[in-house]
Order: C-alpha cells, then structure tokens, then sequence
C-alpha cells in the first residue's frame, strides 16, 4: 500500500485533485482507496437525532449501517491512523485529504506561492491545485495541473512513493506546525462553522431532536422570539 496525502488553503483544488487521481489510477488497474480527514471540533457524520445516534449514546462500541447501496460503519471514537490504514489492506494507493499529521508524501494544493510555502515539509512531492494556472515549478519542484498533468503526476507518485511496510509508524505524526495550520482552517470559519446557526434545541430524556426550520418558527413564535 501506498500512501499521498494532498493538503492546501481552502478551495485551492484538494478534492478535484483526488478525484482525478481515483480515477488515473483505477483506470491504470489499482485499487485505490481514500480517507477525509476533518479537523474541526464540531464535526459529527452521526447527526442527533438520529437513530444511529441513539445507538451510540446507549453505549455502542460500533455501529454499522446496512443499505442497499452502500455500509457504514460508525466507531464513536477517533481511531488512530495504524487503525484507520489497517482497513485498506490490499489495497495499491490510498490518498488521503486534509491530513496535516501523517508522515506520508505529499502533494500541496494552492491558489498562490505564499499559499503553498507554510504546507512545504521534506515528504512535499509536487504541487497542484490552482497554482498550475500561473506557475510549472515551485521551490524545485513540478506544479502540476489537475487536468492535462494528472498522467505524469501518477508516474511521478509511481516511481517516487513507497509501500507502507510497517502501519504504526503512521502514529509518528509530524511537526505542530502543521497541525496548527490545520486548527487554523477551521479557528477562521470552515464550512461547519460558517453554516451553523443559532438554532431552537429541543432535548427529550437526555437525547437532542432534530427540528425542521417550521418546527423551531412554531417554537420560537410561542416563545415570543419572533
């Protein structure tokens, strides 16, 4: 297994860059896996309210969802990355977006020059992402576009990355640098942050409901809020 992180500034290009390189590389005969990592304290994939997440606040140690075109499974806890990358065995490239932390090569997205310098460390492998609009080198290094580069950029991973031999040294995370600059994203207003509004909450034997925007107008209104 190998492993690429992408990392970059908002909307610099991180998420088209990975699906281009899904798609070289499926096309190429790998199998090809990703992990999203989300900095944010306020995150939650399980929403309250729902029923999984009535699961998981009675105690459940995993929670799995069956439906009929995909299966998810649930762990109420943060999972280390030798836990994580241990359920991609077998695979050839897993590419992981956003992770700051994870002592892997990488590729740095951006918009301009200043954006890319503060993501630069020793495992940095290439640039993409926006940049490629003005710029073909950067500190030494090719920046290639996401579109008419993507070959030659899966070459470059091919020859240069690595197998994982030994998934606990995932655990070595890097420098607080990095990890600071991922806190930071989020300390400006991520997407959560910006899209959470002050809303009415509702909880009932200890579990929040979720209400839909008439329900918190008719609460509010009774309330004498509005």
């Amino acid at each position: 297994m190998k492993i690429v992180t992408v990392v970059g500034i908002r909307a610099s290009g991180k998420t088209s860059l990975i699906e281009v390189l899904v798609r070289e590389l499926t096309a190429r005969g790998k199998k090809v896996g990703t992990v999203k990592t989300v900095f944010c304290p306020t995150f939650h994939m399980d929403k309250p309210g729902s029923n999984t997440y009535r699961h998981t606040r009675a105690g459940a140690g995993l929670v799995t969802v069956r439906a009929e075109g995909e299966t998810s499974l649930l762990f109420p806890r943060k999972m280390s990355p030798s836990e994580v990358y241990e359920n991609y065995c077998g695979f050839d490239w897993v590419l992981a977006e956003g992770d700051y932390q994870l002592p892997a090569a990488r590729i740095v997205t951006a918009h301009r020059e200043e954006d890319a310098r503060e993501r630069v460390n020793p495992m940095t492998l290439a640039f993409s992402g926006k940049l490629a609009d003005s710029r073909q080198e950067l500190y030494g290094l090719k920046v290639y576009h996401y579109e008419r580069d993507i070959s030659a950029l899966c070459d470059l991973m091919e020859e240069k990355v690595e197998d994982t031999e030994d998934p606990e040294k995932l655990d070595e995370s890097l420098n607080g640098e990095d990890l600071a600059l991922s806190r930071a994203y989020c300390a400006v207003g991520c997407r959560g942050h910006r899209e959470k509004k002050e809303g009415v909450r509702v909880t009932v034997d200890g579990v929040p409901l979720s209400l839909s925007p008439e329900q918190e107008k008719t609460l509010r209104l009774w309330a004498g809020k509005e």
